[in-house]
Protein backbone atom coordinates (compact mmCIF):
# COMPACT_ATOMS: atom_id res chain seq x y z
CA UNK A 1 0.00 0.00 0.00
CA UNK A 2 1.20 3.45 -0.93
CA UNK A 3 2.32 6.13 1.64
CA UNK A 4 -0.41 9.32 1.93
CA UNK A 5 0.65 12.20 -0.31
CA UNK A 6 2.56 14.87 2.22
CA UNK A 7 -0.12 17.33 0.83
CA UNK A 8 -2.39 15.39 2.72
CA UNK A 9 -1.33 16.70 6.26
CA UNK A 10 -3.42 19.11 6.32
CA UNK A 11 -6.49 16.82 6.93
CA UNK A 12 -4.51 15.34 10.15
CA UNK A 13 -3.90 18.30 11.77
CA UNK A 14 -4.36 16.59 14.85
CA UNK A 15 -2.40 13.73 14.53
CA UNK A 16 1.39 12.75 14.36
CA UNK A 17 0.96 12.50 10.64
CA UNK A 18 4.36 10.10 10.39
CA UNK A 19 2.39 7.47 12.73
CA UNK A 20 -0.18 6.76 10.80
CA UNK A 21 -0.09 3.64 9.59
CA UNK A 22 -2.51 2.90 7.15
CA UNK A 23 -3.56 -0.44 7.61
CA UNK A 24 -3.80 -0.53 11.51
CA UNK A 25 -5.53 3.40 11.00
CA UNK A 26 -7.41 2.54 7.97
CA UNK A 27 -10.91 3.30 9.15
CA UNK A 28 -10.00 6.46 10.46
CA UNK A 29 -8.14 7.72 7.52
CA UNK A 30 -10.68 6.77 5.30
CA UNK A 31 -12.80 8.95 7.56
CA UNK A 32 -10.55 11.88 7.50
CA UNK A 33 -10.41 11.84 3.96
CA UNK A 34 -14.19 11.75 3.18
CA UNK A 35 -15.34 14.00 5.83
CA UNK A 36 -12.68 16.96 4.86
CA UNK A 37 -10.75 15.68 1.60
CA UNK A 38 -10.43 17.42 -1.68
CA UNK A 39 -11.37 15.26 -5.07
CA UNK A 40 -7.25 14.39 -5.43
CA UNK A 41 -7.67 12.40 -1.86
CA UNK A 42 -10.69 10.79 -3.39
CA UNK A 43 -8.81 9.36 -6.35
CA UNK A 44 -6.30 8.59 -4.03
CA UNK A 45 -8.37 6.14 -2.02
CA UNK A 46 -9.93 4.93 -4.58
CA UNK A 47 -6.55 3.37 -6.06
CA UNK A 48 -6.05 2.04 -2.60
CA UNK A 49 -9.22 1.03 -0.75
CA UNK A 50 -11.58 -1.23 -2.53
CA UNK A 51 -14.76 1.13 -3.00
CA UNK A 52 -17.12 -1.46 -0.98
CA UNK A 53 -15.17 -0.61 1.69
CA UNK A 54 -15.24 3.08 1.31
CA UNK A 55 -18.71 2.58 0.50
CA UNK A 56 -18.70 0.71 4.27
CA UNK A 57 -16.85 3.18 6.03
CA UNK A 58 -19.22 6.23 4.69
CA UNK A 59 -22.01 4.75 5.74
CA UNK A 60 -21.38 2.97 9.31
CA UNK A 61 -18.55 5.51 10.45
CA UNK A 62 -20.28 7.86 13.15
CA UNK A 63 -17.44 10.49 12.18
CA UNK A 64 -18.28 10.77 9.02
CA UNK A 65 -21.44 13.51 8.92
CA UNK A 66 -24.76 12.50 8.01
CA UNK A 67 -24.59 14.88 4.66
CA UNK A 68 -21.49 13.81 3.62
CA UNK A 69 -22.75 10.57 4.66
CA UNK A 70 -25.25 11.10 2.03
CA UNK A 71 -23.02 12.23 -0.76
CA UNK A 72 -20.44 9.45 -0.51
CA UNK A 73 -23.47 7.09 -0.99
CA UNK A 74 -24.53 8.21 -4.23
CA UNK A 75 -20.78 8.95 -5.49
CA UNK A 76 -19.21 5.96 -4.36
Amino acid sequence: MAKMPQSFKRYFWDTDFSKIDLKKNQTYVIERLLEYGDIAAYRWLTKNFPKPTLKETAKVSRRVSPKTKNFWQRII
